[in-house]
């Protein structure tokens, strides 16, 4: 149970915190008005300056070129670099869970040597392609198809909403090669656009603006037979077990925008006067700014815990919902109390507030729903599944 981080990891956190604070806060309102979305361009030069704190491949054994960091470690990244620009955090979060983990784990030694190298040197971007027009959480009913033509499968179908999805070069695609076998039909298959074009269109959306969303479509798209991960029909078993490390880690990004917002609100408090003294001293204010910093500690050991069962190599469904469910919330609550301790200067745009509260509205639908972690914890509690 992690009740307190090691001395490493405290280190860790400084040091990630100081770089945030030095490289990383200045440009953050700027970049996020200017940048809808990073172009490659922009999202590999940030990350090159992110690489030598530990950024990329963080949580990657050594073994497969990573940092070797352990998932609480890793966690304790993501929410730093959330807390100054979750946009390119998004994009730091995929870069290191979409693809490399995958290979590492499950994929032949052809692959990891043909790919990972581009990945963790920072030639290529990476998303992951899951959902679809008509598919959101339940993947089991992914309509993209593949279908083997001798040393090739030919690939059709939309993904939508795909995270980095316009400037990844990388793609961890899931398509059904099997409908017949529902879940067990599934394949996951990494798809490089140098070899197997696809088509991609931006989708504007509220927040982590500079965080590419896009739609994908595969339009008799020829892939290799060999970029399958992990052998015919295992797509849905490599999906569930990405979507537990994911969501813990949007979680820790919900905490780190929420942790930005009660800094900013404690700020404003003891700077702002009225009626001739701080708000700070207001009855009212403290309460917010109390309630604010009680839920951000919440969401922190919930998203620290599954963090840590997930590095022990459990299969914690429950924690890992249950600290998407209440952090990615929290955020928004935590984020629109700021606001109000801000008045009217949290809704501009001279103060970062309506940047935390857009960005933080983004992290309710990633990897699944709130709606949806609930009744994974449901049936995890019950031992009764609401899924049909």
């Amino acid at each position: 149970m992690i009740l307190e981080l090691n001395e490493e990891q405290k280190m860790l956190q400084k040091n990630a915190r100081e770089f945030m604070e030095k490289e990383i806060v200045p440009i953050a309102d700027e970049y996020d008005r200017k940048y809808h979305p990073f172009t490659k361009d922009v999202a590999l030069d940030l990350m090159k300056k992110l690489a030598p704190i530990g950024y990329i491949g963080a949580a990657l054994p050594r073994e497969c070129g990573g940092q070797g960091l352990d998932f609480v470690s890793h966690s304790v990244l993501i929410e730093e670099l959330a807390r100054a620009y979750a946009s390119l955090c998004l994009v730091v979060l995929l870069q290191n869970e979409a693809v490399l983990p995958v290979l590492c784990k499950e994929g032949t030694p052809e692959q990891r040597q043909k790919f990972m190298p581009k990945v963790l040197n920072l030639k290529s971007l990476c998303c992951l392609a899951a959902t679809e027009p008509d598919v959101g959480s339940g993947i089991r009913d992914i309509k993209t198809e593949a279908v083997l033509h001798n040393d090739h499968y030919t690939i059709n179908g939309t993904k939508t909403w795909i995270s980095n999805g316009n400037i990844a070069d990388i793609v961890l695609l899931f398509a059904s090669t099997d409908r017949s076998r529902g879940t067990k039909g599934i394949t996951c298959f990494v798809v490089d656009k140098a070899e197997s074009r696809f088509a991609t269109r931006d989708l504007p959306h509220l927040g982590l603006r500079s965080c590419s969303s896009a739609e994908l479509v595969f339009e008799n798209c020829h892939v290799p037979k060999e970029n399958i991960i992990a052998g015919l029909g295992e797509g849905y078993r490599l999906a569930m077990s990405g979507f537990l490390q994911i969501r813990a880690l949007i979680a820790a990004m919900s905490t780190g925008i929420a942790q930005a917002a009660v800094d900013a609100a404690i700020k404003y408090a003891q700077e702002r006067k009225q009626f001739g003294r701080p708000i700070a001293t207001f009855q009212l204010v403290q309460e917010m700014i109390t309630d604010m910093v009680i839920a951000v500690e919440c969401g922190r050991f919930l998203y620290q815990r599954a963090c840590y069962l997930l590095g022990k190599g459990e299969s914690c469904f429950r924690e890992s919902s249950m600290a998407k469910a209440f952090a990615t919330e929290m955020a928004i609550g935590v984020t629109s109390k700021a606001i109000q301790v801000h008045g009217c200067s949290g809704v501009s745009e001279g103060y970062p507030l309506e940047r935390y509260f857009r960005d933080a509205r983004m992290l309710t639908f990633a990897d699944g729903t709130t709606e949806i972690q609930k009744l994974i914890v449901g049936r995890e509690i019950l031992g009764v599944s609401a899924f049909i």
